[in-house]
């Protein structure tokens, strides 16, 4: 499972030089989905929370047994400043987990005009799986709708165990998409056109 680490962009020498320092709690990333908006959405939540006027990059490396145990879930209650279990141990259970909020999300969304919604417990699991059974290609569809999935995963994370060494790291996300050439192209267009 590839995911990303978000870190101020002055630190992304350090950390392409000694890797990704586990902070008291460990970790903490996201998993990359391929929806761009979603996988960029704790950078802009980093910028608008901190208000510090940082940028930030993204770390991408690959999630391994070796960076386990792990936690996965809403960022509120495991924060730096909280204290919380690590309770995934596998490779498989962290697929499991965040599949589980998936069909989670699809049960619930099954309820959200009916009035019941609100009016007693529901075991969304179970409604995610019965509406799944109905609609076969419903969990694939779930994975490309980029505003859907940006309304299941999008405040929550994973937070791992172990730093990640620095020849670990794939790719780096800069803060914009314009960067390097594509930057210099467009500054030299503008140019010419002006």
């Amino acid at each position: 499972m590839l995911v990303v680490h978000w870190s101020p962009v002055n630190n992304s020498k350090n950390i392409l030089k000694n890797g990704i320092n586990k902070g008291r709690n460990g970790v903490y990333c996201f998993p990359i989905t391929g929806h761009v908006s979603l996988d960029r959405w704790w950078m802009k939540a980093l910028k608008r929370f901190r208000k510090d006027g940082k940028r930030y990059n993204g770390f991408i490396f690959r999630v391994g047994e070796r960076d386990l145990p792990a936690y996965f879930g809403h960022f509120m209650g495991a924060t730096t400043n909280d204290e919380f279990d690590k309770s995934i141990k596998t490779l498989e259970d962290l697929g499991k987990e965040i599949q589980n909020t998936i069909i989670w999300r699809i049960g619930e969304s099954t309820l959200q005009h009916a009035v019941e919604w609100l009016s007693k417990d529901h075991d969304f699991i179970k409604l995610g799986r019965e509406e799944l059974q109905k609609r076969p290609t419903l969990y694939k569809d779930t994975l490309t709708d980029a505003a859907f999935m940006e309304y299941i995963l999008e405040d929550y994370q994973i937070v791992l165990n172990q730093s990640i060494d620095s020849n670990r790291i794939i790719r780096v996300i800069p803060p914009t998409e314009e960067f390097g050439r594509v930057l210099y192209k467009n500054k030299k267009q503008r140019y010419i056109e002006g």
